[in-house]
C-alpha cells in the first residue's frame, strides 16, 4: 500500500474540508507500518470550477518540476494569442540556439521553419524542449525575456514559490539555483489555464499526432491517457532532480478533478498514484450543481419605481463540490431587501444567496437585478396621492 493509499484511507476517518486536516493526518500516516515513504514527495487533488482542495500532501514544498513547467509557458503562450499578439500560424525559424537544446526534443535543425500550432504540438504532446526554446524566442526575442515573462506570470497569479529559469523545466543549473514550484502552485497554474483556455486540452489529450508533414509521429509522454476514464492532460515530467511528475485532468459527470504528483521514484509509482487520487476523487466527491446564473430567486419591492418589483437574479452559475453523505446538511440564506430604491440598472447588486454546510459557509453567489427599472417622476408621485 502506498503512502497516499494510506492517507486517503484516514482522511475519509477525518473531517476533510480543510487542507490543514488533510495535512495533519498526512505526517501521521508517513509514520505508519507498511507505507510507502518514497511513493512520491507531494501530491494534491483539486476541484476546477471551484478550485477546492480535495486532498493534500507535502503541497507546499518547494520541488524542482521538470517538464511540468511548460503548463506555465504554455499559459504565458495562450496569453499572447488572446492578446493578438501572436497567431497559431506564425512561421518560427529555429534558431541555433534552440537547435542545440538537450533532452527530449524533435531534433529541430538550425534554419528549419514550421509554424507555431505545430511547435506547441511538440512542446505539449512530446515535451520537446527544443521546441520550446524556439516558441520562447519568438514570443520575446531571447528565451531569457520569455523567461522573465514567465515568473511575471507566476507572480500574477500569487504564486510565492515558483520560479522558472528556463522555458522548458531541465535541470541545468546550479542545486538551489534551478526551476522550482509545489505541488499547490502547480495546481494553480492548470486552474488558470483549464479556466482561461480550455482549448489547451486539444494538445494534451492527444496520445499521439502527426509532425513535420506526417513524416515524424508525437506520442504523448502521458500513459494514462488511453487508461484512465475521462483523463485529457495535462503534462508530466521527470529529471533526476525531480523524480517522476505528473499533472494530471480528468473530467466524469460534469466534474473536473487536477491531481499533482512529484517526486515519485519511478513511471509506474506516478501513474498509480495518479490513478488513485483522481479515482478517490470521483468516488467520494460531487460536484452538486445548486443554481443557474439567471435563475430567479424572488422579488424586490422598489420604492418609487416605474414597474413595482424587480426580479433578483444570481448573477453566476452555483456549484459546491461535495462528499455524497454531506448534501442533506446543506443549507441556503436568502439575503434580499424588502424594499430598494429606484432607479436600478440591470445586473446591479441586490442582495446575496448564502450556501452553507453545518457552520461552515460554502458558498456565497450576489443577486442582481434582471434588467433595468427607472424612477417615477415628481408629476407621478403627485398624482399617486390623488
Amino acid at each position: 500500500m502506498s503512502l497516499i493509499q494510506l492517507i486517503l484511507s484516514v482522511s475519509l476517518l477525518v473531517w476533510a474540508g480543510s487542507a490543514q486536516a488533510q495535512q495533519l493526518a498526512a505526517t501521521k500516516i508517513r509514520k505508519a507500518k507498511g507505507g510507502d515513504k518514497n511513493a512520491c514527495a507531494a501530491a494534491i487533488l483539486v476541484e476546477a470550477q471551484t478550485g477546492k482542495v480535495l486532498f493534500s500532501y507535502n503541497a507546499d514544498l518547494q520541488r524542482r518540476p521538470a517538464s511540468t513547467q511548460k503548463l506555465l509557458l504554455e499559459l504565458v503562450v495562450m496569453d499572447a494569442l488572446a492578446a493578438g499578439e501572436v497567431s497559431l500560424e506564425d512561421t518560427i525559424r529555429v534558431s541555433a540556439e534552440a537547435s542545440r537544446i538537450n533532452g527530449s526534443q524533435v531534433f529541430l535543425r538550425q534554419g528549419e521553419a514550421m509554424p507555431l500550432r505545430e511547435l506547441m504540438k511538440a512542446a505539449m504532446v512530446a515535451s520537446a524542449n527544443d521546441a520550446c526554446v524556439a516558441i520562447a524566442e519568438h514570443l520575446a526575442g531571447t528565451e531569457a525575456k520569455f523567461v522573465a515573462r514567465m515568473n511575471a506570470k507566476a507572480r500574477e497569479l500569487g504564486l510565492k514559490h515558483t520560479r522558472a529559469t528556463n522555458s522548458y523545466g531541465l535541470d541545468t543549473t546550479p542545486e538551489g539555483q534551478g526551476n522550482v514550484t509545489t505541488a499547490y502552485e502547480l495546481a494553480q497554474i492548470a486552474l488558470a489555464l483549464l479556466r482561461q483556455y480550455p482549448e489547451a486540452l486539444q494538445w494534451s489529450s492527444l496520445r499521439e499526432a502527426p509532425f513535420r508533414d506526417g513524416t515524424q509521429t508525437l506520442h504523448s509522454t502521458n500513459k494514462l491517457l488511453d487508461r484512465l476514464e475521462g483523463m485529457d492532460g495535462l503534462k508530466t515530467g521527470f529529471t533526476s532532480r525531480a523524480g517522476f511528475c505528473l499533472v494530471g485532468t480528468a473530467q466524469r459527470r460534469g466534474m473536473r478533478l487536477i491531481s499533482v504528483v512529484l517526486g515519485a521514484r519511478n513511471p509506474r509509482v506516478r501513474e498509480q498514484e495518479t490513478v488513485r487520487l483522481q479515482e478517490w476523487g470521483f468516488e467520494h466527491y460531487a460536484k452538486v450543481p445548486l443554481a443557474e446564473a439567471g435563475q430567479s430567486m424572488g422579488l424586490v419591492t422598489l420604492d418609487w419605481g416605474a414597474e413595482p418589483v424587480v426580479n433578483a437574479v444570481l448573477s453566476n452559475p452555483l456549484a459546491v463540490v461535495l462528499r455524497t453523505e454531506q448534501r442533506r446538511h446543506l443549507r441556503s440564506e436568502l439575503d434580499l431587501p424588502s424594499k430598494h430604491p429606484a432607479p436600478v440598472r440591470q445586473g446591479q447588486g441586490l442582495g446575496k444567496l448564502k450556501i452553507s454546510l453545518g457552520d461552515s459557509l460554502l458558498a456565497e453567489v450576489e443577486l442582481v437585478a434582471e434588467k433595468s427599472v427607472g424612477r417615477v417622476g415628481l408629476w407621478e408621485r403627485l398624482m399617486s396621492y390623488f
